[in-house]
């Protein structure tokens, strides 16, 4: 399944206000050789490059499954999410840092004016008009579900990168401004080269973020656990089942679960099938008639138990719509039915 349209379309919005926001800093820095201004531009820059990588990856994700890969190609998205993350981490943080460490090393008071101002507020209107738009989305799809749990345990993570990425463009934007504005106003280079440093730091614990969570679902992180218990519920709940063990669950990406389970079948239950299927004046002692009558007691007893299978499946499809692969495995199910056939023998003759 391919990742919300909002997602996409949140990817599109950053993709193009950081091509147009990357242009207008190179030409704020060429006016006024800022330390934190360049560090704001490098970081547009990466900003850039990584949601190209993050929009590949949605578009690759979206593959329909095929025979070589019947679970979907959702972990596309997963792997550009790394690559992405890894891009914000040696770009944008390395980059970052290294010209803040140069301006502390060679100080020197950059060229301000009423331009350079300017350039910053509409970097700021266009980085804040996007990251709005990211939030708005992310809302859309919390539908009513704690906005900051959402965006932890079951956001898509294009999306998530794409917020924190513009929540740190703003952020860095309003700590480029207080460094230039400070070190305009006291003839000191030091808080321009403070400025690019923090930028620096703030990038570098956002990319670890989104390497380490896109790492998690790359390797299968269960699903959240309220709908693992959902899941749970939902088995204990039919009469068909007496046990269940072995629950396994995985997010294959933020719109696709997989569920596995072994179930044990309720004795009573397997046994008033069978008495469905066996003559009601008991089995033939022998020969072909209690064959024939054994086979049709047999088939009714499989078409039943798949059947009561499907059923389960369609009911936790309807309660949690992004369960797409469920994996019900059968637990003693040839005792019970043993034990039951027996009892029923004995009681018909």
């Amino acid at each position: 399944m391919s990742a919300p349209a909002s997602s996409l379309k949140a990817v599109i919005a950053a993709l193009s206000g950081n091509v147009l926001v990357t242009l207008i800093k190179f030409i704020a820095f060429s006016l006024s050789g800022s330390g934190a201004m360049l560090s704001e531009a490098i970081h547009s820059a990466a900003d850039t490059g990584n949601q190209v990588l993050l929009f590949l990856g949605l578009k690759r994700a979206a593959r329909v499954e095929d025979d070589s890969h019947p679970y979907g190609y959702g972990g596309e998205r997963f792997i550009f999410g790394i690559l992405s993350a890894s891009g914000i981490f040696f770009v944008g943080c390395g980059v970052t840092l290294y010209h803040g460490i140069q301006s502390l090393l060679h100080p020197h008071v950059a060229e301000t004016g009423p331009v350079t101002f300017a350039v910053l507020g509409a970097s700021f209107l266009i980085e804040g008009g996007v990251l709005t738009f990211a939030v708005a989305g992310l809302l859309k799809q919390a539908a009513g579900e704690p906005f900051f749990r959402f965006v932890r345990q079951k956001a898509d993570p294009a999306s998530v990168a794409i917020l924190l990425e513009d929540g740190a463009a703003v952020l860095g934007l309003v700590l480029a401004t207080a460094g230039i504005g400070l070190a305009h106003v006291t003839g000191n280079p030091l808080w321009d080269a403070a400025a690019s440093l923090t930028v620096g730091v703030l990038l570098g614990l956002i990319a670890l973020y989104l390497m380490v969570e896109n790492r998690e679902l790359l390797l299968g992180r269960s699903v959240p656990a309220d709908v693992e218990q959902r899941f749970e519920d939902l088995l204990r709940a039919r009469p068909s089942l007496a046990d269940l063990h072995d629950v396994k669950t995985r997010r294959l990406t933020p719109e696709v679960y997989q569920f596995k389970a072994e179930l044990r079948f309720s004795e009573a239950f397997v046994a008033a099938r069978l008495e469905e299927a066996l003559p009601s004046q008991g089995l033939p002692p022998k020969g072909a008639e209690r064959e024939r009558a054994l086979t049709d007691a047999a088939r009714h007893l499989i078409r039943t138990m798949s059947e009561e299978i499907d059923a389960i499946e369609a009911e936790i499809r309807r309660a949690i719509p992004q369960a797409k692969h469920i994996d019900l495995e059968l637990e003693h199910l040839t005792a019970a039915a043993a034990e039951a056939a027996e009892e029923l023998r004995v009681r018909t003759g």
